[in-house]
């Protein structure tokens, strides 16, 4: 299917700059980031959040791997904290490298600059993110009660 006719950015457009198109980034509640071989391809708004499941992440994990290094980081600017960016899913496949990772990471932040938000959170629960890979993308563990793996970026 077109990337342009998915229901979930259906009438929306795209973003293909990110200070071009700042003005209608900062109206958009939720989007998708997509990077393709280290370069920036677009982003999507959507209507509604991404909601990742277990079976869903599996499914990805096994069933439907991206053949070609992209990556696709789903956010969201929740309603109740307008202040925090949420990064509720990332989708990247074995082939994805290390800098298309972090141009996807390097779009968030940008967007959060957009915003200006406070700080950025995630739960990170892939086996090729360690500590010490978020430590470098600027990620410290918090909310231990829930967990281990929540990660949260202060902005200054």
């Amino acid at each position: 299917m077109n990337r342009n006719t998915r229901w979930a950015n259906l009438g929306l457009g795209q973003a293909t700059s990110v200070n071009g198109f700042a003005d209608r980034i900062r109206t958009w509640h939720y989007g998708e980031i997509e990077v393709c071989r280290g370069e920036f391809l677009a982003i999507y708004p959507r209507w509604w959040p991404k909601f990742a499941s277990q079976w869903e992440v599996w499914r990805d994990s096994y069933l439907r791997r991206p053949p070609i290094d992209v990556c696709r980081i789903y956010y969201a600017f929740p309603r109740r904290t307008p202040d925090y960016l949420t990064v509720i899913y990332a989708h990247a496949g074995p082939k994805t490298q290390l800098k298309t990772l972090f141009r996807g990471v390097r779009l968030v932040d940008e967007i959060a600059a957009i915003w200006k938000v406070k700080a950025i959170v995630c739960q990170a629960t892939n086996a090729r993110l360690n500590e010490r890979l978020m430590r470098r993308l600027g990620y410290v563990r918090h909310a231990f009660s829930l967990g281990e793996n929540h990660y949260i970026k202060r902005m200054t």
